[in-house]
């Protein structure tokens, strides 16, 4: 797994835990009256039907917001991933200069490159025997 994708389901993670811990602090508020014991504030029954139903709207959004990120995220990480190739000359751009392609390979995956040549263009370049 690569360095960013690991980053990025950190993120989804830490995301995910922010609204749990939402839903937490709501059922907290509830069974434990926090405004009364912490600000001095009247007293006031527990509902759990009040609690469930902001857990449970919490949570939903929370599903949709992560869900939301993580098809922000793999578009990153697709957009990311393209080459672009120069359609005339096929180097290829690396941040603000342009490269052959094997420096490119070179420099971005460390690998060496060697040259062959293929069926079709060994038909287009050679000339048959002649008679």
């Amino acid at each position: 797994m690569t360095p960013r994708r690991t980053t990025f389901r950190r993120l989804l993670a830490l995301e995910a835990a922010g609204f749990l811990i939402v839903s937490v602090i709501i059922w907290l508020d509830e069974l434990l009256d926090l405004p009364h014991r912490v600000f001095g504030a009247p007293p006031t029954p527990v509902r759990i039907a009040e609690g469930t139903l902001e857990s449970v709207l919490t949570l939903a959004l929370g599903a949709v917001v992560v869900v939301v990120t993580a098809r922000a995220f793999r578009r990153i990480l697709y957009l990311e991933s393209l080459v672009v190739l120069c359609a005339w000359c096929r180097r290829v751009r690396d941040g603000d200069e342009w490269l052959t392609v094997e420096e490119f390979l070179e420099r971005q995956h460390a690998a060496e490159t060697t040259h062959g040549i293929c069926e079709r263009c060994a038909a287009t370049v050679m000339l048959p025997p002649s008679t």
